[in-house]
C-alpha cells in the first residue's frame, strides 16, 4: 500500500471515530445540548482537529442523520423481494418504520431533528441530499412500489408517483414522531400506539388506492 492510500485509509477511519463519538454525544446530551467540544473530548481530539473533517454541529448532526437513513434503508430492502401486492409492501414497509423507531430511537430521532436543518452550516450540497434520499433512503422503495401499484391499477395515477411517495414518507414519519411526543396523553385517553398506527396507515393508503 503506498503511502497516499495509507494516509486516505487513515483519514476516512478518523472521520469514521469522530462521527461514532458524535453518536455517542448526541444519543446521550440530545442534540440541542451538545457542543462541538463535548464531541471533541470524546473523540479525544482537539476542536481544530474536529473542524478539519465536519464544517459544523449541523454538518455532524445531518451525517449521524445520513448513517441513519441508510441504516433504515438497508433494514427495509428485503420488502421488495416479497411477493405481494404494491399496497401490501406499502403497508409492510410502513410497520417496518414503526418498528425502526422502536428499535433505534435515537437514529429515528437524529432522523426526526432534521427538520430545518441551515444546509448552509454543513459540507452537504442539495445534489448529495438527494443522492442519500434516492439511493440510501426507504424512499426509493416506496417510489418502486407506487409504480408496481399504477402498473397493477391498485393504485392512482393521477398523482405523480414522486408526490405520492415524499407524502407517505412524510406522513409515517410525522406520526411517529407524534405518537413519541404525545404517548402521555394517548396513554390517558386510553388510545393504544398500535391502534394509532394501524388507523393511519389504512387512513392514508385508502387515499391513494385506486
Amino acid at each position: 500500500m503506498g503511502i497516499s492510500e495509507r494516509k486516505e485509509r487513515e483519514k476516512l477511519k478518523r472521520r469514521a471515530d469522530i462521527l461514532e463519538a458524535a453518536e455517542r454525544v448526541f444519543f446521550s446530551k440530545g442534540f440541542d445540548k451538545s457542543t462541538m467540544d463535548d464531541i471533541a473530548d470524546e473523540a479525544e481530539l482537539s476542536k481544530g482537529t474536529l473542524y478539519l473533517y465536519f464544517k459544523s454541529k449541523e454538518d455532524l448532526h445531518l451525517a449521524v442523520a445520513v448513517e441513519a437513513i441508510g441504516l433504515m434503508g438497508s433494514l427495509t430492502e428485503e420488502i421488495r423481494d416479497i411477493k405481494e401486492t404494491a399496497i401490501e409492501k406499502l403497508v409492510k414497509l410502513g410497520w417496518a418504520f414503526i418498528s425502526f423507531s422502536k428499535e433505534y430511537p435515537d437514529q429515528m430521532g437524529s432522523i426526526l431533528k432534521l427538520d430545518g436543518i441551515d444546509l448552509e452550516k454543513t459540507s452537504y450540497s442539495l445534489d448529495d441530499l438527494k443522492k442519500v434520499i434516492y439511493t440510501r433512503s426507504p424512499v426509493k422503495l416506496v417510489m418502486e412500489f407506487i409504480d408496481q401499484g399504477i402498473e397493477e391499477k391498485s393504485i392512482r395515477s393521477d398523482i405523480p408517483p414522486l408526490v405520492i411517495a415524499h407524502t407517505l414518507w412524510m406522513q409515517m414519519l410525522g406520526v411517529i414522531q407524534i405518537v413519541a411526543l404525545k404517548k402521555g396523553l394517548f396513554e390517558m385517553l386510553e388510545l393504544a400506539p398500535e391502534a394509532l398506527y394501524k388507523n393511519h396507515i389504512e387512513l392514508v393508503l385508502n387515499g391513494i388506492k385506486s
